[in-house]
């Protein structure tokens, strides 16, 4: 497989080695308006490529598996958004009922698009929900919290079902496409910390955890983390599991010099550029600031250039640019 540079950087990256010129990876792009005005159409996979291209971004997704499970709420904003607002999940009969997903279509799909994307010298991911984040989410935080309270036996078994649904879509959908890494969708801190007692956490999610990834082992398949919030609790079980990188890095929640320094040698740190700074700031500032970052996560040659969470079009964007031209022309 003939790779573009930052494409050969980040598998370099997922696969153990150093590289002290940053690749670029955004997991969570969300400019649809940015996007469609330079590219066209996102559902179309040239355009996507097209934007990899422009961008000098290292990978294209493919898309998130779907494990046939939705019981959050969401409600119109002020704004006129449409967030998150609780979820509806109470039992664990709501998930015995739930049939297993077809992803025959997805799979032809998906793999169409391999093709192309490789034959374009990129890389592709796709995303796995994470047990904490999905039923966490599903329940409601506040309901979550209490339910692990009172019954534990629930949310554990709840746990177990996301993460035996994420096997069963490694087995029959990964292992068909083989896309060139695995993303956790894993929300689990805050800006202080993890969202529960770290031993409940490890209790919660260790043992399963280590099953699902066991199948990408396997496989030879690389596998990263997300979550937004504090990492200094959650990036220990993450080197402890074998995942090659996290992202996020939350600038408000981390100092990226500090993650560097405890953890640098052994996980790869993917993000930390703070998408509020990027909506208020000059091009100029978004240049400065841009180059501290990569100064910085890159003096151990494992990170990766990226919004610490979803860029979305409140984002000017010629501050945009001005990070990602930032990004091509550092040199370490």
């Amino acid at each position: 497989m003939n790779l573009r540079k930052s494409s050969y950087a980040l598998l370099k990256l997922l696969k153990g080695e150093r590289i002290y010129k940053p690749p670029f990876w955004e997991p969570w792009f969300a400019m649809d308006n940015f996007f469609r005005r330079r590219y066209g159409d996102p559902s179309r996979i040239e355009n996507r490529i097209k934007m990899a291209y422009d961008l000098d971004m290292a990978a294209v997704p493919l898309g998130s598996i779907d494990i046939n499970m939705n019981f959050t709420v969401r409600k119109a904003a002020s704004d006129g958004s449409n967030r998150y607002a609780g979820g509806m999940l109470t039992s664990i009969k709501q998930l015995e009922k739930l049939e297993m997903p077809d992803w025959s279509g997805v799979i032809v799909k998906w793999k169409a698009e391999q093709e192309k994307i490789r034959e374009a010298g990129l890389l592709s991911w796709i995303t796995l929900p994470w047990c904490f984040h999905k039923i966490a989410t599903s329940m409601g935080h506040y309901n979550f919290a209490v339910k692990l309270y009172r019954d534990f036996e629930f949310v554990d078994a709840a746990f177990e079902w996301v993460e035996e649904r994420n096997r069963k879509a490694i087995d029959e959908v990964i292992k068909e496409v083989r896309p060139d890494f695995v993303l956790f969708d894993g929300d689990c801190a805050y800006k202080k910390g993890l969202m529960v007692n770290p031993k409940i956490f490890r209790k919660l999610v260790f043992d399963r955890t280590r099953e699902t990834v066991s199948r990408l082992k396997r496989l030879g398949i690389p596998y990263v983390f997300h979550t937004d919030g504090k990492l200094d609790d959650v990036i220990p079980l993450l080197i402890e599991l074998g995942f090659s990188a996290v992202h996020g890095c939350e600038k408000a929640a981390n100092d990226l010099k500090h993650l560097v320094e405890a953890f640098g040698d052994y996980i790869v740190l993917a993000g930390n550029m703070d998408v509020v700074f990027l909506s208020k700031a000059t091009p100029e500032e978004v240049k400065r600031e841009t180059e501290k970052m990569l100064r910085i996560g890159s003096s151990k040659g494992k990170f990766i250039a990226a919004c610490n969470t979803s860029p979305l079009d409140y984002i000017p964007e010629e501050n945009y640019i001005a990070m990602v031209e930032t990004i091509k022309s550092f040199r370490p």
